[in-house]
């Protein structure tokens, strides 16, 4: 059977701005590689603020559908790359490669962008029927394969147990990032860190390349950024893929209720102005959410704003961070981006492992810190720890045991839901500190380290009382 192509073309308006279109083609038996590529004018950069011009999305879906939460998800590339190919054995990053099951497949562009002129647009699939070995560096996964095993465990070095250090939210080249999962591996090997979750847009596809690792001192958490056009939430710890093709509060809410079904932990991120911010504010069943993303400078008290207004409320709900570490060039910005800024230290008492992990973040047993080396804060009251629920002493007092470490010049600050409950300069590398508190009308007590200049270097989560 001879090469089949098919060309698509046409012309966006700005009224389908943020809305998806699937373009359907029919894959013929013996087809052994899909390759498509688009092209489309007045091209801009994903980038949130930039405006003006058209960003397209690039995926594809296999024969068995496309339908919302169960869609036959083969790959995607968001804006990053002019086109793909899968074989049964290869594929571009981002892409899965395996067998090309016949049937009605579709290619899926989704209109981030639409300048006010329209987009104008244009997609050739091209099907063969023998496999095109020649494969560009640049375009190609040398680690992908078919293989989806579970990802290996190894255990961690253990800075000072039971706390583990560790990084839950950057990017490969499966996404849009610069560089493979080995690469990040490597890296987060360098700065120290016990644990690493690879989050790439929209794709399982790092997972694969993860598989075939050898990464001794350093557990992995599969990891998935669903990156949708109004807020964007990870997922850890299953395998599967979660559909990002969300329109309304109602189709958010059961895209996360599909990944926590699963067994997955899910996590609201980056709700600040260019995260891009979380706008389904009336969707709260994720399990935690990243009020710290990146250097903290990079608007991350409204991130934290955001959560303590969920706290008022009556949430209980844990803070965690990640860096959203892209590219090797982030390594040298001032300030600098790199995986284990911020630090996400969980408190495991079991054999250490990716469940352990996940467990811990589900309990609220997290500390963040600006960097791996950088300053910690440890808040306890008794055998509790941050996260725990506690009974409400009946004289409406609590002692409580602060440790912070490598906290020299910072402010120590113990806070309720109102107002801040104790503060003091901390004058050594080490100190333990024992603070009697009033809590009569406190929902929960959590602790922060800053500069003098009101950076944040270190966050408890809160110790809850029971109403």
């Amino acid at each position: 059977m001879p090469n089949q192509t098919i060309v698509y073309q046409g012309k966006f308006t700005p009224e389908q701005e943020k809305t998806y279109v699937h373009l359907p083609f029919d894959v013929p038996p013996e087809t052994t590689r899909l390759h498509v590529e688009y092209t489309y004018n007045h091209r801009i950069s994903a980038e949130p603020g930039l405006s003006g011009g058209n960003t397209l999305d690039l995926g594809v879906f296999g024969a068995r559908g496309i339908d919302f939460l169960t869609a036959d998800f083969r790959g995607w590339s968001g804006s990053e790359r002019s086109s793909f190919f899968i074989t049964e054995t290869s594929a571009t990053p981002g892409y899965l490669a395996g067998k090309l099951d016949a049937g009605h497949w579709h290619v899926l562009l989704g209109l981030y962008k639409i300048a006010p002129e329209g987009c104008e647009y244009r997609v050739t699939i091209t099907l063969e029927t023998t496999e095109n070995i020649h494969r560009q560096s640049t375009d190609t996964d040398p680690a992908s394969s078919a293989h989806n095993g579970d990802l290996p465990a190894s255990l961690p070095r253990a800075p000072f147990a039971p706390w583990l250090r560790g990084e839950l939210h950057c990017h490969t080249w499966h996404s849009d990032g610069d560089r493979s999962a080995a690469d990040v591996v490597q890296l987060a090997r360098e700065r120290g860190l016990d644990f690493l979750a690879i989050s790439d847009h929209n794709t399982i596809a790092s997972q694969r390349e993860l598989a075939h690792l050898n990464h001794p001192g350093l557990i992995l958490i599969r990891g998935l950024e669903a990156t949708t056009f109004k807020g964007h939430f990870n997922i850890w710890g299953i395998p599967d893929w979660v559909d990002f093709r969300v329109q309304t509060p109602a189709e958010m809410y059961a895209a996360i209720q599909f990944a926590n079904a699963r067994g997955a932990v899910t996590s609201c991120n980056h709700p600040k102005p260019g995260g891009p911010a979380w706008d389904y504010t009336s969707v709260t069943n994720y399990h935690c959410v990243e009020v710290w993303n990146g250097p903290w400078t990079l608007l991350n008290q409204m991130a934290l704003d955001f959560w303590v207004k969920l706290l008022e409320s009556g949430k209980r709900i844990p803070a965690i961070g990640g860096s959203d570490w892209h590219r090797q060039r982030e390594l040298e910005d001032r300030p600098p981006r790199a995986p284990g800024i911020p630090t996400v230290w969980v408190y495991v008492t079991e054999t250490p492992s990716a469940s352990a992990i996940l467990n811990a973040i589900r309990a609220g047993h997290v500390v963040l810190s600006a960097e791996p080396e950088g300053a910690f804060v440890d808040l306890r009251a008794g055998t509790a720890i941050c996260g725990d629920l506690l009974r409400r002493p009946s004289n409406g007092k609590l002692a409580f045991q602060v440790y912070c470490r490598n906290s020299a010049g910072n402010i120590l600050r113990l806070l309720d839901q109102q107002s801040i409950l104790f503060e003091r300069a901390i004058a050594r590398a080490e100190e333990t500190l024992t603070i009697e508190l009033p809590i009569g009308n406190c929902r929960y007590v959590r602790a922060e380290l800053r500069t003098p200049e009101d950076d944040l270097q270190a966050l408890t989560n809160p110790l809850y009382f029971e109403e």
